[in-house]
């Protein structure tokens, strides 16, 4: 073939290879050459196609002729050979000299039994991994390790060179390394099947001691190896179950790790531990291994159970299927495999599994356990649980499975021989073991030699954890309610028409409600009834609500716990009929529960008091008003709540030992739990300090007052000091009269009225004695420091003798108006059932408060009686102080809110009838007559009483 090209031509003829082109031709001549070869090479592959599209069948057809002539070709030229041989005369008595020669050495015979012997090992390579993948799918881990030693006997077997063998095995059956081939990699699958099977927990004890043995078999490990690798293994699945990779249900979850510690113990006393002087059931698999586990030779018995003699098939027949006809090949196998021993490591300190060794290593099983729960892995789990409630479920769903367990926890540790019952195992041998199973608390003595509790030790703690946070979790929610509620409703109070600027419209705007006619006895009239005269505002009773809504939710979630424990009765829920024992604690942990969510909640209330006056401190305004009216807010809903909250009541004045059956009820007790009297008075303390600055504006206003009126006042002017003065008689029984004040100065007047009308304004059906006994101090003791400074001021001597008078008349009856805040605080407290517990902790400094304040007014008393003569003093002034009190008693109900701490005047339904003489306020221009003189009636005379007037 040759390529030409317009400026060369090449002769790929003369070409041996690709190296001499290089070395013949340039680059561009090669790159040609190239390029015309790859063309020339589509256009053959082009024609081929279209050649084998057209005439495919055709070319098959060809095919197949020509391999049949080559076959048939072949089989002509060997017959011609065999003809050759046969017809050979030299050949033919080679042949039979032989024939001879074996017949007497009787090398025929020698010659079958090698023949049947490797036929027969060859059938137990070849069945092999059919068996070994059916004991695998079935879980027996011990038949599949004994196949798989079996297999690895015979392939050595067919791999030792005999001389007296007439073939070599190698080369005559290639199959034989094929086979182990495909044998060999077994091993490592049986051993990672068997240890992952010991994660199972409901195994049964045969076969949780073949599965250990089959190990044994192929791992070359002790029984201390193989018992430290199931409890790892049992170790790793409680790690799986803890993480739930599964999703499973929780309780299903829990429940398995149960089965599993369960299982463990009880496996582990079963198949481990020695009963009397009896060898354990591992033990019994181990010897019974050593024995041969092909042909069985002698028969076997056992201490701890009787084993008795072996069925006439031998153990080899039971690895194989019927199907595989082994029983008929038994016969052919060598002595080699039919008494195949394998080495197991029972001797020896590393060998050996004592008793102490066992319960040893259970024992920091069990610690590690413990630590796993306790190390937070429960409580992993149970923070999926967000409520009390559905905690409880759980917890009494794990309780019944317990039950029996715990139940038998006072049960004799002694194990009682209820009989005996055989059961044939893969080996072929009858084991006979107890009928009876064992109880928990027997498992965990001959296990563990203690006594364990699953609950108790494992369960309990953190459960009784996880009850308290979640109670935590919900507390912390109502703790948080004065930041989460209370901030957006601040903004609402910018609006003057709020009602918190004004209590007192926000009462009287629904007094229809407080006079509907046929609502008198209805729930929610008497209810409307007493948050108006509480003056619960919308915010107020929102938050109230609020408050007792959360906590209500909090009872609720718990009610099921707490009723476990009955009123006047420590009994579980859960008892044990045979003992009548309390189980699983349930009595002791409500009530440490109880007395947690009790401190629990009383920290929650007092962050909620915190948050309260934090807000309260931290809260400013346009206008002093505005300021005032937010911390009085502020004050009133801690007061709500100390005072109308019955959730807070319900859930901290029940004790431990007098719980009802639902635990939480409505019913008044006159126990008092002493923490809900502390409470009470820490809400106090926000409720009292909301009105500190509202004193003092009202201080400050009344303070002004008395100053312009001390200083504006014209008190050496007659007829301005006695306008209001009445001619008084000096005796009964005398016609002389004398003229003193019958009532304050005007000024004085509209200062205490002002008070009132603040006090209303802020809300007075519902602010406390102590705030009104704190505000009446103050005022007291700032207008007498106002008359205490002017009695001692220059301004003082231009006051005329009846200005003293009438100033002493205005001292001596603002005296009487704040008496009352001055007197002991015996039965001043707060508006509380439990005033008992608060008393006053200032008790010392209010004396010396008391004292100095008396001082101020007597030193002002003294000080105005210097400016009076005193024999006229002496004479006007009882009659000055009947004055005084006869306006008090008419100011009652002019200033009954200021009045509401002083002593209680004495009845006056039965005082005599009063003439209009007697009235301040009415002044006669003509003599009375007497109405009614047939009635047996006093009349006053007119002559009694002369009021003059004066300009």
């Amino acid at each position: 073939m040759s390529v030409t090209s317009p400026h060369f031509s090449v002769d790929l003829s003369t070409a041996t290879n690709a190296d001499e082109l290089f070395v013949r031709y340039s680059i561009p001549e090669l790159r040609l050459l190239e390029k015309k070869t790859r063309t020339d090479i589509g256009n053959k592959k082009q024609e081929l196609r279209l050649m084998v599209g057209e005439r495919y069948r055709d070319l098959i057809d060809a095919a197949d002729s020509i391999v049949n002539m080559r076959q048939c070709s072949l089989s002509i030229e060997e017959k011609l050979l065999q003809m050759q041989n046969s017809c050979d005369v030299k050949t033919l008595k080679q042949d039979v000299s032989v024939q001879l020669q074996d017949e007497k050495k009787g090398t025929n015979d020698d010659k079958k039994y090698h023949l049947y012997s490797t036929a027969a090992q060859i059938k137990l390579l070849v069945d092999v991994p059919e068996q070994i993948w059916r004991s695998l799918e079935s879980h027996k881990y011990l038949n599949a390790s004994r196949l798989y030693l079996i297999a690895k006997r015979v392939y050595k077997n067919l791999q030792v060179h005999n001389e007296s063998m007439p073939f070599s095995i190698p080369t005559s059956f290639p199959v034989v390394q094929r086979q182990w081939d495909a044998v060999s990699h077994f091993k490592t699958q049986i051993l990672q099947k068997a240890t992952l099977f010991l994660k199972t927990i409901d195994q049964s004890e045969q076969s949780l001691a073949e599965t250990l043995c089959a190990i044994m078999l192929l791992d070359d490990v002790t029984m201390k190896d193989v018992f430290r690798m199931f409890l790892d293994m049992r170790t790793s699945g409680l790690s799986q179950l803890f993480e739930n990779k599964g999703n499973l249900p929780l309780s299903e979850c829990l429940k398995d790790i149960i089965f599993l510690i369960r299982s463990t113990v009880v496996q582990v006393g079963l198949v481990f531990n020695n009963v009397g002087n009896e060898k354990s059931l591992f033990e019994i698999y181990l010897t019974q291994l050593q024995q041969g586990f092909t042909i069985h030779t002698d028969n076997l018995k056992s201490p701890y159970s009787a084993m008795s003699p072996r069925e006439s098939k031998t153990s080899l027949t039971r690895l194989y299927s019927a199907s595989t006809n082994i029983h008929l090949l038994i016969r052919y196998l060598p002595e080699s495999i039919q008494t195949l021993t394998p080495f197991l490591h029972m001797t020896g300190p590393r060998g050996q599994l004592s008793q102490d060794d066992v319960r040893l290593r259970m024992n920091l099983w069990i610690d590690h356990v413990i630590d796993e729960f306790e190390g937070g892995k429960l409580g992993l789990q149970l923070a999926n649980v967000k409520s009390a409630r559905e905690l409880n479920n759980l917890r009494g769903s794990l309780w019944d499975v317990l039950r029996h367990d715990e139940s038998a926890a006072l049960d004799d540790t002694r194990l009682s021989d209820k009989g005996r019952v055989s059961r044939t195992t893969s080996l072929g041998f009858v084991l006979t073991i107890p009928k009876s199973t064992w109880s928990w608390n027997v498992a965990c003595n001959i296990a563990l030699n203690k006594n364990f509790s699953i609950w108790r030790d494992l369960f309990r703690k953190g459960f009784n954890n996880r009850f308290q946070e979640i109670a935590n979790m919900l507390l912390e929610d109502l703790s948080n309610q004065p930041k989460t509620f209370l901030y957006d409703k601040l903004k609402n109070l910018e609006d003057l028409s709020n009602e918190e600027h004004d209590l007192e419209k926000f009462v009287w705007k629904h007094k229809d409600a407080l006079f509907a006619s046929n609502r008198s006895i209805s729930h929610d009239f008497k209810g409307k009834i007493h948050y108006l005269v509480s003056a619960e505002t919308t915010i107020v009773r929102d938050a109230t609500q609020a408050f007792d809504k959360s906590l209500m939710r909090l009872l609720d979630d718990f009610e099921p716990i707490f009723s476990i424990v009955k009123r006047n009765k420590n009994v579980d829920v859960y008892e044990d009929k045979d003992n009548y024992g309390i189980l699983f604690d349930a009595t002791k942990d409500v009530e440490s529960l109880v007395t947690f969510f009790q401190e629990a909640l009383a920290k929650a209330v007092i962050t909620y008091r915190d948050q309260l006056m934090s807000l309260m401190e931290s809260t400013t305004a346009n206008t002093v008003e505005l300021t005032n009216v937010k911390r009085r807010l502020f004050g009133r809903i801690a007061r709500a709540i100390a005072l109308n909250s019955t959730q807070l009541e319900i859930a901290l004045n029940q004790s431990q030992h007098e719980m009802a059956g639902s635990y939480f009820t409505l019913q008044k007790l006159t126990y008092l739990n002493p923490k809900l009297s502390e409470l009470r008075e820490s809400l106090m303390e926000v409720y009292i300090s909301s009105h500190d600055q509202w004193i003092v504006q009202v201080v400050h206003a009344a303070e002004k007052t008395i100053n312009e009126m001390l200083q504006n006042t014209m008190w050496d002017v007659p007829g301005v000091i006695t306008l209001v003065w009445e001619d008084v008689l000096l005796k009964t029984d005398s016609s002389e009269v004398i003229k003193l004040p019958a009532q304050p100065t005007s000024t004085v007047a509209h200062c205490l009225f002002k008070i009132c009308q603040e006090i209303n304004k802020a809300g007075s059906p519902t602010i406390d004695k102590v705030v009104l006994k704190n505000l009446l101090m103050s005022i007291s003791t700032t207008i007498f420091t106002c008359y205490s400074a002017f009695v001692s001021s220059p301004s003082f001597a231009k006051v005329s003798e009846k200005g003293s008078v009438q100033m002493l008349f205005d001292i001596k009856f603002l005296t009487k108006v704040f008496e009352g805040c001055w007197l002991a605080s015996d039965g001043l407290g707060y508006d509380t059932d439990d005033a008992s517990h608060t008393a006053n902790k200032h008790d010392e400094e209010m004396k010396m408060q008391r004292e100095r304040y008396n001082l101020v007014v007597n030193n002002v008393l003294t000080t105005i009686k210097g400016k009076i003569d005193p024999i006229d003093l002496a004479v006007f002034e009882p009659l000055l102080n009947k004055n005084i009190d006869r306006h008090y008693s008419r100011s009652i109900i002019l200033l009954g809110l200021i009045l509401q701490l002083n002593p209680r005047v004495a009845d006056i339904s039965r005082r005599k009838a009063t003439g209009i003489q007697d009235y301040h306020n009415i002044f006669t221009v003509a003599p009375q007559a007497a109405r009614f003189t047939l009635l047996p009636i006093s009349h006053k005379r007119k002559e009694g009483r002369k009021i003059t007037i004066d300009y």
